[in-house]
């Protein structure tokens, strides 16, 4: 059976875009849902609380709710609920890396006393081992879109991000666009003079090339995709968010080897600015 998607809520606005980008996605691609709501470890501190007593209930009393809610937008749909305690992130992060991909808000702003903070969102997404779908609240306003972008870096292992893109793609018969956002060399900025328009040809030659040869061989696995490619030069990020403006999703690519917590001055950039969904997946 395919792993379910695994929503992390809080209460919060941008955890229930979450949780609707998720069962629409999950009922689309023949998928189950599981609803965890995450209590931070001393939340219990002190049990004969009426006030946790209350919060408690009400927690899932709101999950509850949900669940109901995707069930009946979806009626094909199976939704499970869990509650447990715990560190946030930590919790969030053995849930994802045991079952597969995490769907979190991007933004949490109060709920059943267990914050799913922005900040907490974006260590999860540094540090996961599996992918995570960080959905900003803005994403419930915009239509769905025709395509999914891919951020490629040839020069680096970028058949994660491909594979992942593609196996999307296929599911919602939707179009993949493939990027690859190439910097002019530093050198160039130094020099008195601009490159001479044979030295960018080639230059833009070799990142075209590359990116085909990358795009070629994942595309063979998906052979029913449709996709486009485009090499760019300019700063990612940028091009990145504005390529994504039409788009039901954006893919980029998260190095392992970064310091705990980080991001990458690219993801991170995506993730704050882009209107739709991002799809952080790790790789080399």
């Amino acid at each position: 059976m395919t792993s379910p998607l695994i929503v992390g809520v809080d209460g919060s606005d941008a955890s229930l875009t979450a949780a609707d980008w998720a069962g629409r996605e999950a009922a689309a691609s023949g998928r189950n849902v599981r609803l965890i709501h995450v209590r931070p470890t001393g939340f219990r501190a002190r049990p004969g609380d009426e006030r946790i007593r209350e919060d408690e209930r009400a927690a899932l009393q709101a999950m509850t709710r949900l669940a109901a809610d995707l069930h009946q937008a979806h009626p094909a749909l199976r939704v499970d609920i869990e509650t447990v305690d715990g560190a946030v992130d930590l919790t969030l992060l053995r849930s994802a890396d045991q079952a597969g991909t995490l769907v979190l808000g991007t933004r949490g702003n109060g709920g059943f006393q267990a914050l799913l903070l922005g900040s907490v969102a974006q260590s999860v997404a540094a540090r996961a081992e599996q992918p995570v779908v960080l959905v900003p609240q803005r994403a419930a306003e915009s239509g769905p879109g025709y395509r999914i972008v891919a951020g490629v870096d040839p020069d680096g292992d970028c058949r994660p991000v491909l594979d992942f893109a593609l196996h999307h793609a296929h599911e919602h018969g939707v179009v993949l666009r493939a990027v690859h956002v190439w910097q002019p060399p530093p050198l160039w900025g130094a020099r008195p003079e601009q490159p001479g328009e044979s030295e960018r040809l080639e230059v833009e030659r070799h990142h075209a090339h590359r990116l085909r040869e990358a795009v070629t061989s994942a595309h063979n696995h998906f052979p029913a995709v449709e996709v486009t490619i485009a090499e760019l030069s300019g700063d990612p990020a940028a091009v990145l968010v504005e390529e994504a403006e039409k788009a039901s999703l954006l893919v980029v690519g998260r190095r392992r080897h970064r310091p705990v917590s980080a991001l990458g001055p690219v993801v991170h950039a995506a993730v704050h600015h882009a209107s739709c969904p991002v799809a952080v997946v790790p790789h080399w």
